[in-house]
């Protein structure tokens, strides 16, 4: 394999161990980077399935401590499980628009069954990483995310808007262009850490002032507890045949972005392809990662690439100091109260720093497209793929004379848009 010089200043190697006082502010540099995407997940379904305020802070809570638990678990490399780089794990956001369409028709249970189970497949994937290369094609993730991207955009305009129960309120509009135009600023700031921190900040803005308009209860944070343990199996699992392979696709993607940070990982910090012991380690700390979320009531964890993006910049490329950053996860799960201060946001405010992150999303999806071809035969797959797929996910009634299972699937925009780039790729010949 050709070794390359890295052309990132490089301040800590992957086997360096900063001193604690170095260590821990870097650490909370991770923490913070992926801390809005890590409670993303749990917010929304908890404003679809209307739970109340001490619900949703239990789930916070139960994707904080999976988080560090599974972060541990791609670190620490162990008998092929994981990929012994300075990856950060947490609850993806790729999983957004399955989830939510799976909870409206089988609740919580239902998301947790079907992603324990997609846990185990993206596990399978991993150990036989080498033979599904070919399915596995930088177009099939360009498409996938892309759709993901395009798909959650309305999510996050319904919050910003105020949410079902209250659209087009004028005061929710003002709270999150407010919030959007925080993220802007200090995107834009030269300051490393303020920039890689540009989403918590505005999302911090938002929620103060949104106490001072009123709007926020803090009355659920008053009766919570100080400290408790996320305990396992709080909801019964519910095992959908429709919900379950609508899951299995997500983990194809999930397991095609993996390997995508992987890459950007060992190409920033050594100036080398990554190894593939590394790629399937890795992929199977995914889907391991998330069986064993399900098990503590948290949703899908991957490898988050904003947290990629942090070691870039940094130069940190330290594993020692995302264990700390993976502790530090863990211990704020044990205190339900900092869960409940995350729990009583207004929609509003998740709302303004969603429009920034799903809208990420979707250009990313673009940037991986960028990596292809754009010849005719390929560019009637992303065609095909992206019409058909955001099609009947706007226009969901389309499928409603469909058994429910396949509406499910049909509606989910990810799936269609993975199943129809995998066949027309395999199916259309190659351009001469």
């Amino acid at each position: 394999m050709k070794e390359n010089k890295s052309k990132i200043n490089i301040i800590y190697g992957i086997e360096d161990k900063p001193v604690l006082s170095k260590a821990v502010p870097l650490a909370f540099q991770h923490v913070l980077a992926m801390f809005a995407g890590n409670i993303t997940v749990p917010l929304l379904l908890s404003a679809l399935l209307v739970l109340s305020k001490q619900e949703t802070a239990f789930l916070i809570q139960c994707a904080l401590f999976t988080a560090g638990i599974t972060t541990f678990i791609q670190i620490i490399r162990y008998k092929g499980i994981g990929s012994g780089l300075p990856i950060v794990m947490g609850t993806s956001n790729a999983f957004i628009p399955v989830v939510l369409a799976i909870a409206k028709t089988s609740g919580i249970g239902g998301v947790l069954g079907a992603g324990f189970i997609g846990g185990l497949f993206e596990i399978f994937i991993g150990k036989n990483l080498s033979r599904l290369k070919r399915f596995l094609t930088p177009m099939l993730s360009g498409v996938v995310v892309l759709t993901i991207g395009i798909t959650l955009i309305p999510v996050a305009i319904r919050q910003a808007a105020g949410g079902n129960t209250d659209m087009g309120n004028l005061r929710s509009i003002l709270v999150s262009s407010i919030v959007l135009v925080t993220i802007i600023i200090f995107n834009q700031n030269k300051n490393k850490f303020l920039k890689s921190s540009s989403i918590l900040l505005g999302l911090m803005v938002g929620y103060i002032i949104s106490f001072f308009m009123g709007e926020v209860d803090i009355s659920p944070v008053i009766e919570s507890n100080w400290v408790s343990m996320p305990r396992p199996f709080a909801y019964k699992w519910i095992f959908e045949p429709g919900a379950v392979i609508a899951m299995l696709f997500m983990y194809i993607a999930t397991s095609i972005e993996t390997i995508g940070d992987i890459s950007a990982l060992t190409i920033g910090a050594e100036g080398r392809e990554p190894r593939n012991e590394e790629m399937s380690g890795g992929v199977i700390a995914d889907g391991l990662g998330s069986s064993l979320a399900a098990l503590f009531n948290g949703f899908p964890n991957t490898s988050y690439t904003q947290n990629i993006g942090v070691v870039s910049l940094t130069g940190v490329f330290s594993r020692h100091v995302v264990k700390i950053g993976g502790i530090i996860l863990i211990i704020l799960s044990l205190f339900p109260k900092f869960a409940s201060l995350i729990a009583i946001m207004p929609e509003p405010v998740l709302g303004g720093a969603a429009i920034a992150m799903f809208s990420m999303i979707a250009v990313t999806g673009i940037s991986l497209l960028q990596n292809i071809e754009l010849n005719s035969r390929n560019i009637l797959i992303i065609t095909v793929s992206l019409g058909l797929s955001i099609g009947l996910n706007l226009v969901p009634e389309a499928t409603q004379q469909l058994p429910a299972n396949l509406q499910l699937i049909l509606r989910s925009g990810v799936v269609p848009s993975a199943l129809i780039t995998m066949v027309l790729d395999v199916v259309l010949p190659e351009n001469q």
